[in-house]
């Protein structure tokens, strides 16, 4: 099948998948087909004639990315020639029958221009952030699904300078940012490699910059190691702000059983962390960074968050403290 027309095993779903201003595609039934479109989830007259049309479709876009589905094997998590991917369960896993969703691929030609123009952030952040990218000072992207983290992490990815080298590790391949000295390594591929045993490979990899994306679990341990000896880095989980994204990283750590106090991995995190800008989606639909705090280091055994900058609902921007960056000269 030719790059060109793939996309024609996706039989009722075509139609959705080449609209632009659609992002995700969502079927839960044959007859229940729905999309994401500015953020707002929307019915779709889009029907499937039958379950068994549903799983043919589900079943030819798993055989053409090398997954097998089945009964045996009921979920199935597969990257589409263009880089969206597609999450499909089947019974009797799926109560309800075979559903799956199709997160197409992020649109790689934004800029902070757009994103400012969007109403994202201000330009004041915009230097704020391009500002900690030049002092190589590393920065946890945190949100929730569908907030535009990975969006902002192909921007702030491709603010790096052109001379340095970029490493992204992810469990599953969803960045998609332009730098000429990239590498993008996938734990989730076929040869299917422990995350934690390729952040040590990226790590030889005479990288300036490593990029570590969404996050989840005991592998957070040896990427903030790998930060706090002197790797710059952008990472990216899921949680609603600064403090709880701290607390998630706490909690992933002591995952990973290497018996560290409580205390020695707040001081790690402190040491590994400059920035965490918090992006989230508001009940319109739109996309908006609420948060931008520096972390400081630790007092009383509790991490120090200088907050820099906050989303404010009542003029919808970003508006900064009166505080400053501790890197930054004094004016």
């Amino acid at each position: 099948m030719s790059a060109q027309d793939w996309t024609s095993i996706l039989g009722p779903l075509q139609s959705l998948y080449h609209d632009a201003g659609i992002h995700e595609i969502m079927v839960d039934a044959p007859d229940n087909v729905y999309v994401e479109r500015k953020g707002q989830l929307e019915s779709s007259s889009v029907r499937f004639a039958s379950v068994d049309e549903l799983l043919y479709v589900i079943e030819a876009i798993c055989h053409m990315g090398g997954v097998a589905i089945n009964a045996q094997h009921p979920t199935a998590d597969v990257r589409l020639p263009d880089g969206s991917r597609m999450t499909a369960v089947l019974p009797p896993t799926a109560i309800n029958g075979p559903c799956c969703i199709i997160r197409k691929r992020v649109n790689n030609s934004m800029t902070w221009d757009r994103l400012v123009d969007y109403g994202a952030l201000t330009r004041e952040a915009v230097a704020l952030l391009q500002h900690a990218i030049h002092d190589h000072k590393s920065i946890l992207v945190v949100g929730g699904t569908g907030s535009g983290t990975t969006t902002l992490m192909n921007v702030l990815a491709a603010t790096i300078p052109a001379t340095q080298r970029v490493v992204a590790v992810e469990q599953r391949h969803e960045l998609q940012f332009a730098h000429p000295r990239s590498l993008f390594l996938e734990a989730s591929g076929a040869a299917s490699v422990e995350f934690g045993d390729l952040l040590q490979t990226a790590s030889t990899l005479r990288a300036d910059w490593l990029v570590l994306s969404a996050l989840r679990g005991a592998e957070a341990m040896p990427a903030l190691q790998l930060l706090s000896m002197g790797h710059s880095g952008l990472l990216s989980i899921h949680a609603p702000s600064a403090e709880d994204a701290l607390q998630r990283l706490e909690g992933m750590c002591l995952m990973a059983h290497l018996r560290w106090g409580l205390g020695d991995i707040r001081a790690m995190i402190a040491n590994a962390i400059s920035l965490i800008v918090v992006h989230q989606r508001l009940a319109n639909g739109q996309r908006r960074i609420i948060q931008i705090v520096e972390c400081t280091g630790i007092s009383n055994d509790r991490m120090v968050l200088n907050p820099l900058m906050r989303y404010n609902p009542d003029t919808d921007r970003l508006e900064a403290t009166e505080l400053r960056p501790s890197w930054t000269p004094k004016p």
